[in-house]
């Protein structure tokens, strides 16, 4: 289940997965029951106490009344009534400020959590949901949309509280002062219903069409960003702004017919609410005059009190139309939250088998079969033994299956048939964590982290926290201290995330070194040399042999020339071994390497 497909879902699905979200809410903000209790209690006394003041306010009118019939008015009647709307106003706003505080605190600490959550569920997530899923549509997840839903709760649940009180208050108040004008929300009040309802429904459709088109601008933008290097180099840059423009045209329209169909909510609610209002004036005076049932206070007040009534209908109205577009937030977040993690990550899901103190490294693929797509095979039934201590090569034609043996070996995906030892132990039975101690894996590209050189080298290992000359001490081992020491700040000097100012091979370098503080018995390199010129591509050599030296080393290459000391070559095509064997072996069958390596050699000729 991906984000995107989770956005697309049919329409019934959806309305399903909106009650469910609302739910998870409220489950959410339950962690601080206490605190909403207190929350519940000084809304209920604060509305409680403000439908006192229509009373208060048709009192102070039914005084002026008689006091002009009589030909005079009661001042200090009027004055105290007066003070008491006064009184009433004050302490309601002192309850108002109170109750916002709190709800503030809890939608901070909710979403605190949440995103928390968010962010817990993505470390979790198999590599399947980030090859399926932009950065870009998931970091306006993690960002945009736990926004929404901070905004929402802080903001609105009060709102909502508030009407659901005064609603019920107002209408036994109206009640109280006329059965007969009470009646006629018997009329109004459904109709405010039945057309928010529908508008709401198309709003929300409208809405998740919106979040979709903003998660895609957002990977395209991410994609873009990324690749700049890419484009400015083909000059692409009008085509990509065309691309672009089409993606926030679309974003465009689709925002514009949902904030129109979501901008009709308050005028038809007000429209409805001034057909109320008309009523309760015409009634309102016919009892007056007809059959003096009722006071011109009286009348005050309930017109007062209608406004009160309508008010948080219309409130309400308005907010769960903008809810729309929370609700689609909510179902986006969860989808992550909810997605199936990693199978072997959470130790407590089953009995795993624990690795010896001491691992040997021996790595062996059981008539292994995968298939990324079903009916699609990437690999069939491999058989390949790694013996301890022994330096393996995989070469192949693109495609032949060679980086998805890492894969498999890594359990980034499990395979569809067959098993993969270590040590003869399935790795299935073992738990990510202690499957992944064995590995150390040095990419094509290196990624270095935000943050000091000795803080790259150390996040192989953070939690073991190894000294600065400890540090120092392994790189001198593996030769890549000179190289650190001639850089501005030595160990010290901050990377960004894009390494800016340091080369391919001088990321790689640092890479190597990283993986070589956590001392794992396997080490994978796949194709770690591929981007990196001759002359640098010796230097990596020369240190990955020092840093593989007595460990099980497999390594992914293109370059041949690279793995001639091999003790093990395994050719690959279209997903099967096709030979194994040393480098001499190989070439004098005369078989799939040798033309490899002919080819190769005869292109290098060829350049020089």
């Amino acid at each position: 289940m991906s984000i995107g497909q989770n956005i697309k879902s049919p329409s019934k699905k959806h309305s399903k997965r909106s009650f469910g979200s609302i739910i998870r809410m409220i489950k959410y903000m339950m962690q601080f029951k206490y605190l909403m209790l207190c929350i519940f209690a000084v809304v209920i006394v604060s509305n409680l106490i403000a439908i006192q003041i229509p009373v208060a306010a048709g009192r102070m009118v039914d005084v002026m009344s008689e006091g002009m019939e009589v030909g005079a008015i009661d001042y200090i009647a009027l004055g105290q009534h007066a003070l008491q709307i006064l009184a009433i106003a004050l302490i309601v706003c002192v309850l108002g400020i109170i109750q916002n505080k709190m709800m503030l605190n809890v939608a901070q600490k909710m979403v605190l959590r949440l995103r928390h959550d968010v962010f817990t569920a993505l470390t979790r997530l198999p590599v399947s949901f980030f090859d399926k899923n932009t950065k870009g549509n998931i970091m306006s997840v993690v960002t945009v949309d736990v926004g929404n839903i901070s905004d929402t709760v802080s903001s609105d649940l009060i709102t909502l509280l508030s009407g659901a009180v005064t609603v019920g208050g107002v209408l036994f108040k109206m009640l109280e002062i006329s059965p007969a004008l009470s009646s006629i929300f018997i009329i109004t009040v459904p109709a405010m219903f039945i057309t928010a309802r529908k508008i709401s429904k198309n709003a929300r459709r409208l809405f998740r069409e919106k979040k979709n088109c903003f998660g895609a601008l957002c990977g395209y933008t991410e994609e873009m960003v990324t690749a700049q290097k890419t484009v400015k180099v083909y000059g692409i840059e009008d085509y990509n702004n065309e691309r672009f423009r089409e993606r926030s045209k679309q974003l465009k329209l689709t925002g514009q017919h949902a904030e129109f169909v979501s901008s009709t909510m308050m005028p038809s609610m007000n429209f409805i609410n001034n057909i109320n209002f008309i009523f309760v004036c015409i009634v309102g005076a016919f009892l007056k005059i007809m059959h003096g049932t009722i006071t011109i206070g009286d009348i005050a007040a309930f017109v007062q009190y209608s406004k009160k009534f309508s008010a948080p209908i219309v409130d309400t109205a308005n907010i769960i139309n903008m809810w729309q577009a929370t609700l689609a937030a909510c179902d986006r977040v969860f989808s992550i939250i909810d997605h199936p993690i990693e199978p072997g990550i959470l130790e407590e899901e089953k009995k795993f088998v624990s690795l010896p103190e001491k691992i040997r490294g021996e790595v062996e693929f059981h008539d292994v079969s995968f298939s990324y797509i079903p009916g699609d095979p990437v690999l069939k039934n491999v058989n390949l033994k790694i013996s301890p201590g022994e330096k393996v090569a995989v070469v192949g034609a693109t495609g032949s299956g060679k980086t998805t043996l890492i894969n498999l070996l890594l359990r980034f995906y499990d395979v569809d048939s067959g098993k993969i030892t270590i040590d003869g132990i399935d790795i299935r039975d073992l738990s990510l964590s202690e499957l992944r101690r064995c590995y150390a894996l040095v990419l094509q590209d290196s990624w270095l982290f935000e943050g000091t050189v000795s803080e790259n080298i150390s996040y192989a290992a953070p939690h073991e926290a190894k000294s600065q000359e400890e540090i120092e001490r392994i790189c001198r081992e593996i030769s890549v201290h000179s190289f650190i020491s001639s850089l501005p700040q030595g160990y010290d000097t901050v990377l960004r995330t894009d390494s800016g100012g340091l080369s391919q091979g001088q990321k790689q370098l640092i890479n190597i070194a990283r993986t070589f503080l956590c001392d794992p018995p396997i080490f994978i390199l796949d194709e770690a040399t591929s981007s990196v010129d001759t002359l640098t591509e010796l230097n990596i050599k020369e240190t990955t042999e020092k840093v593989t030296r007595g460990k099980t080393a497999i390594i992914i290459a293109h370059r041949l020339s690279t793995i001639l000391n091999c003790d093990k070559i395994v050719v690959m095509r279209d997903g099967c071994i096709q030979e194994v064997g040393t480098h001499n072996e190989l070439t004098a069958q005369n078989g799939l390497y040798h033309s490899l390596y002919q080819s190769q050699f005869a292109s290098t000729m060829e350049a020089q």
